[in-house]
């Protein structure tokens, strides 16, 4: 069964607020960036890598992390918090650490701690253009996870979660996130177990006029870019 929505809207119409505190995970052919915010205060920074360390260990395990702080400037009594109560704690593998601050990449260096992207990214990537990012876990609200290649989550993904993918993705049980596959052109689909959302992207274009009145609404479906227009598919789980 396949019905289509025709109700498309160019991103660039539609004004989005997003929060600049959130970390920020990252896809790459190593493994996982994580950018952290700038703008927060170190107490609240360390305050908020607290309560996200859980599900970063669950979505980082078993691969690498780069930590990158952006242009934040970092003293070294909070270096050695973060190190003690974040990075150890959450037993993270550190591959690098990451600013482009000058005064916070020398104390980096003086730490004796690896900087820059890792070799492995720029090769890996080359031959396989974005291997598939596999989260055995549920997104909750306030995450936010991108990627060069497929995503597939073999969870649920709550309201105010967000995957960006440039390739396909797939959401094996509740998808009522936002949703934005193909994020650099080209044809990709969304699949979902279970679809709630009120919003999704594919490629260029946006609709934002989901709801319960859709047929398939709360239905395990396939949606796909065709002919400038969204099709959804049911799918048999």
């Amino acid at each position: 069964m396949a019905g289509t929505v025709e109700s498309l809207e160019n991103p660039k119409d539609t004004a989005e607020r997003r929060g600049t505190s959130e970390i920020l995970l990252k896809g790459t052919g190593y493994g996982v960036r994580m950018i952290l915010p700038e703008t927060k205060t170190d107490e609240d920074l360390l305050q908020e890598a607290l309560a996200f360390s859980g599900e970063a260990a669950r979505l980082t395990r078993g691969i690498g992390v780069v930590l990158d702080f952006q242009g934040r400037t970092i003293s070294r009594a909070f270096l050695l918090r973060f190190l003690s109560e974040f990075v150890w704690t959450g037993a993270f593998r550190v591959l690098s650490w990451m600013s482009y601050n000058a005064d916070t990449l020398e104390l980096f260096r003086a730490s004796g701690f690896s900087t820059g992207e890792p070799t492995a990214a720029r090769s890996e990537k080359k031959e396989s253009g974005g291997a598939t990012l596999l989260l055995i876990q549920s997104l909750r609200s306030g995450q936010r996870v991108e990627h060069e290649g497929d995503v597939v989550l073999l969870g649920h993904m709550n309201e105010g979660a967000e995957i960006c993918a440039s390739g396909n993705v797939f959401v094996r049980g509740r998808l009522k996130g936002v949703v934005h596959a193909g994020m650099n052109g080209g044809e990709y689909s969304i699949s979902a177990g279970q679809f709630e959302a009120r919003q999704l992207r594919l490629g260029g274009k946006l609709c934002s006029s989901l709801g319960t009145e859709m047929e398939w609404w709360g239905k395990a479906v396939v949606i796909s870019l065709e002919n400038d227009s969204l099709v959804v598919r049911e799918l048999k789980l």
